[in-house]
Order: C-alpha cells, then structure tokens, then sequence
C-alpha cells in the first residue's frame, strides 16, 4: 500500500469509506458518522493537517485508489489518533497495522486512541495490535451520549 498526505479532493472518497464501516443497525452511530464525516468537516481537517505540523492525515492506496485514512496529532509525547479507517473490502490484510507502522516510523512515541465501546472490530484490531486499554469515560459526541474506551500503544 502507498502511503501520501490527504489533499481536499480525498473529501468524498475518505467519508465514503468512513460510512461503509458502519453497520445498518447502529443508528446512533450512523448519526454520529453522518456528522463527523460531512464534506465539508472533512476538508476542513485535511486543510488543518496541510498547515499544522504537528498533524498527519494521511490516505493509503492500492492501484491508485484509496482505501483507507489516518488522522493524527503528534502532542509532543504521544500520538493522538483521531482516526482510522479502511474500506470493509480491505480488512484483514494487514493495512491498518501499515498506517499504525506508517506514524511509528515519522516519530516513535505511544498512540492514544479514543474507540466507541460499541465499534467492537475497531477494539478487536487495535488489541491484537498490542494496544491496551487505560479507561472509558461517557461523553456526548454530536449530541449523543457514548462509552468510549481510551487506549494506547507504547511502543518502548
């Protein structure tokens, strides 16, 4: 998989995949997603990460197309991942560990990472990717109250 930095005409592709990871029956998070990912959010972000150092938002391709991002603030001391997400096609070939490997080698440091409790694959990933639960917190995210669990990977 090719690794480059998300450039605004990512917006359609990268919500697109965003959405194709939720499940039909998950509303509150169908709603959650349908915010968050909104085009305009989107290019607003990629802009963000273009201007700011201390961001990366960046897209994996396979054959010129993208089929998954990786959003994150490097704090100083840790890696905050704010996202990442691969098209359902792509998952289980090892994609999602290149985008964590990907943030590894620009500065090694933890990941932190912030995973809705009810995104049970996401939570299964990240711990066979040697990430280990700190602690969940409520929060309202778009106006809907979630569990979210707080992991990191400390690669020391």
């Amino acid at each position: 998989m090719k690794m480059r930095e998300a450039v605004p005409e990512d917006a359609a592709t990268i919500r697109k995949i965003a959405l194709s990871t939720v499940t039909q029956d998950d509303t509150v998070r169908t709603k959650v997603m349908e915010r968050a990912y909104q085009q305009e959010e989107i290019v607003r972000a990629i802009s963000s990460s273009e201007e700011a150092r201390e961001q990366l938002f960046i897209v994996g391709e396979t054959d010129d197309d993208v089929i998954g991002f990786c959003h994150a603030i490097d704090r100083g001391d840790m890696w905050e991942m704010l996202r990442l997400y691969l098209h359902p096609d792509y998952h289980r070939r090892g994609h999602g560990a290149e985008f964590l490997m990907y943030l590894e080698k620009q500065k090694r440091q933890p990941i932190d990472v912030y995973v809705e409790s009810s995104n049970d694959q996401a939570i299964t990933f990240l711990m066979h990717q040697s990430f280990k639960e700190l602690n969940r917190i409520q929060e309202e995210v778009y106006d809907q109250p979630m569990e979210l669990i707080h992991l990191r990977y400390d690669p020391s």
